[in-house]
């Protein structure tokens, strides 16, 4: 659940929202702009993949966005958090997640989406506090 709302928040845009990167249709994915209907997708740009196959694809757009500048800032299992620095300071920051249709049972064949999303806000804000390290000592 909280994945979910992490991407909605990553969805909801605004007017501070980072400029999604422009993403090819790399090897082993299919385009697939409905985001397979997935709500916790919605908006986001989508390819789909066998579930077998989407550790490489994710891997392959993560390498992508690597090689254009974009750092690995979190992430895990399912997805993957990366920001770059925007001239004038700050940062655009972008969520990758991957999601099955879990009303099925995986098989290595099942369908999986996966779904980039710009991120609002800054989170390398010019003038951002460092939280206090002293803070429950």
């Amino acid at each position: 659940m909280m994945m979910a709302m992490m991407m909605a928040a990553a969805l909801s845009g605004g007017p501070e929202q980072a400029r999604l990167p422009d993403l090819p249709l790399l090897a082993g994915a299919t385009a697939s702009p409905d985001c397979g209907n997935q709500p916790v997708l919605a908006g986001a740009w989508c390819v789909s993949a066998p579930l077998s196959a989407m550790d490489g694809v994710a891997r392959a757009y993560v390498a992508e966005l690597t090689g254009k500048g974009w750092l690995v800032a979190d992430g895990g299992a399912s997805r993957a958090v990366l920001v770059r620095r925007k001239d004038g300071g700050g940062c655009e920051t972008v969520q990758m997640l991957i999601v099955r249709d879990t009303s099925a049972p995986a098989t290595a064949e099942s369908v999986a989406w996966l779904g980039v999303a710009s991120v609002p806000g800054d989170v390398c804000a010019a003038g951002a506090e460092a939280p206090d390290s002293s803070a429950g000592q």
